[in-house]
């Protein structure tokens, strides 16, 4: 590989891990919409009360907008979750523009860079969806679980573009397609449990507007039996994942470092993902656990796509 070539996919890897943090940092400050209640905070899309600048009192409201539905602080961590969304949009704009120009011929970084800006567009519109629907928990899934779709498909352009940098990383590591196909199905399983999850949120939010007066924990059996089906489901999952963490260990030869890493911080991320969730019961719903509930199994998914794609980069089939 020449110099510039080199260059070329450097500079869009490292374009493109930024505007991952970037996407994950989005995915952050969505759920702190969420569990603050902010996601009706502008009531209308794009502006935000009528306004490109949200107000910052209520004399500044339009004539027409009831002063009740104006609270200062959310407006504003609407609005600013709204200019993060802009701004990673443009980001994934850029990581389109790099694929296509500088990387045409490689179809596996081409083509989900391509996609990812595709559906990132989308995802504006989707938003815009999210709003006027009065935060229906099924378009609330939908918008969640696509952003979840968007950064894999970046961490998996990524990681070829890595690849191309350093094709001495998975020359000797050799891992039977049975091993691949566990990872990917765990990650279809995790995007599942973090719908069920939504819709335990949602459940949650309708009881509390039926009944005020009830404390977190008796919300929480309000949502049954979506709760007891996402938290059954969780420990089906956390099994699941130690156990293809231990198929990786065992079944892999030659393992890349970054495959053994991946598989050690897919356990750790998890395991905290059992302990917030028993903050989460024993204590009421604290919001601060349910924002990094939602934010950890995100980093989790992210974990098991770069172990999938790796595993996939050079997948060799042999007996056991």
């Amino acid at each position: 590989m020449n110099p510039s070539t080199k260059g070329k996919i450097r500079r869009y890897r490292r374009f493109n891990v930024i505007t991952i943090a970037a996407t994950y940092l989005l995915i952050f400050v969505g759920g702190l919409v969420r569990v603050s209640g902010a996601g009706l905070g502008c009531p209308d899309w794009p502006k935000c009360f009528g306004r490109w600048i949200p107000p910052t009192s209520a004399s500044q409201l339009p004539a027409d907008i009831d002063p009740a539905l104006f609270n200062f602080t959310l407006a504003w961590i609407e609005y600013i979750n709204r200019l993060i969304g802009v701004a990673v949009g443009l980001l994934i704009l850029g990581v389109a523009i790099l694929a296509l120009k500088n990387l045409r011929q490689e179809k596996r970084i081409l083509y989900p860079s391509l996609t990812a800006a595709l559906l990132v567009a989308f995802q504006g519109w989707q938003g815009s969806q999210v709003v006027s629907s009065g935060l229906e928990p099924i378009i609330v899934s939908l918008h969640m679980v696509m952003a979840f779709i968007i950064v894999s498909l970046l961490i998996y352009a990524a990681l070829q573009a890595y690849y191309l940098e350093h094709p001495e990383m998975e020359r000797q590591a050799r891992y039977p397609d049975s091993l691949r196909k566990l990872v990917g199905l765990l990650w279809g399983l995790t995007i599942f449990q973090v719908i069920l999850g939504t819709q335990v949120r949602s459940g949650i939010e309708h009881a509390a507007a039926r009944f005020p007066l009830f404390t977190r924990s008796e919300l929480l059996q309000q949502a049954d039996p979506v709760s007891y089906l996402h938290g059954l489901f969780g420990v089906l999952v956390a099994m699941f994942t130690w156990w293809t963490a231990d198929r990786i260990r065992k079944q892999g030869v030659n393992p890349s470092a970054l495959v053994e890493y991946g598989s050690k911080v897919m356990v750790a991320v998890v395991a905290a993902q059992i302990v917030i969730g028993g903050i989460l019961v024993g204590f009421g719903l604290p919001n601060v656990m349910q924002l990094y509930h939602l934010w950890t199994a995100s980093l989790f998914i992210g974990v098991l796509l770069l172990l999938y794609s790796s595993m996939k980069y050079k997948v060799v089939r042999y007996d056991e």
